[in-house]
Parts: structure tokens; sequence; C-alpha cells
């Protein structure tokens, strides 16, 4: 069975023994901050990783706060490491510990963006189309924008919001 371990003894565990550090959290979580040397295995597709090299390892699983590796941990520990652990806490005990992170900031996915925008478009010329009719038709022109963008994969409100300021550089 998959055993916890507390963010001191995974530390040691990693320095001493070159145990394999793994963050099953998905990439857009582990854009934004993980574990220095940790290898990103998202839990969506982890039956189709590691490499066999590393199942002779021991790895130590984190996910943001522990829920998702106890939750996971059949098909953690059934993936044939040497050793299978989980860090208490995960990412959040981590930091409690004192242990050190790396975080970057990064924008949110454009997917993300693109659903705020286009709610907040909807919701105000929603609100004005009460007062003004004429507003319901730029309503009904973003929701077609939506079903073209679903159907063709091109979305014009995307591709304006990749030019805002908290989009370039990266």
């Amino acid at each position: 069975m998959i055993k916890s371990m507390s963010p001191q003894e995974a530390r040691r565990l990693i320095d001493v023994q070159g145990a394999l550090l793994v963050d099953i959290r998905e990439s857009e979580e582990y854009a934004h901050e993980y574990i220095e040397g940790a290898r990103l295995m998202p839990l969506s597709v982890f039956t189709l990783l590691p490499p066999a090299g590393d199942r002779e390892r021991t790895a130590i699983f984190y996910c943001r706060s522990g829920t998702r590796t106890r939750g996971s941990a059949a098909t953690l520990e059934n993936h044939g490491f040497a050793a299978a652990y989980y860090i208490e806490g995960g990412l959040i005990g981590w930091k409690k510990a004192g242990l050190p992170t790396v975080s970057r900031k990064v924008p949110l996915p454009m997917s993300r963006q693109t659903m705020m925008a286009a709610g907040v478009v909807v919701f105000v010329l929603s609100l004005l189309a009460l007062c003004m009719p004429v507003f319901t038709w730029l309503t009904l022109l973003v929701g077609a924008n939506l079903i073209f963008a679903g159907y063709s994969g091109i979305c014009l409100m995307a591709k304006l919001l990749i030019r805002m300021p908290w989009n370039r550089g990266n």
C-alpha cells in the first residue's frame, strides 16, 4: 500500500536516496508552482508514464493538498515502482513545512480567459438589452461567435485576448 510521509521525510529521501519526486497535478497547476526537481506526470495520463528505468526508483507523489494522491493510491501503487509514498498535505503541506517551491506568475489558460470574457460580454449586453433592445442583437452575435468557435476551432475572442498585455512574453 502507498504510504504517507512528512514533507521533511520526503526531502531527506529525495536528497539521500535520489527518490523520484512526481507531481500528479495537471500542467496548468504545475506552471504556477511546483517543487524543484519534480517530474510532471499528470494523473490524467499517468498510465502512459513513466519510462521503465524510473520504476526501479522509489517514487514520492504529490498533488496540491494530498487528496488526489490518496484517492489515486491504487493506480499509483500498481504502476510498479520499487516503493511508493505520498507527501502528507501535498504541495500545501510542503510549503507549511517551510520547504522551497518554484513559483511563476503565468496568465490563466486561454480557455478560461475566453469563458470569462464571453460571460462578461453576454452579461453586460443582456443588461443593456433590457433598456435598449438593439443590444439583443449584439448578444446574439457573441453567441454565434461561440458556436462558430466550437465548430471551427477558430475563436475570435481568443485571438483578441492573446494580444492583451498579461498574455505577452510567455
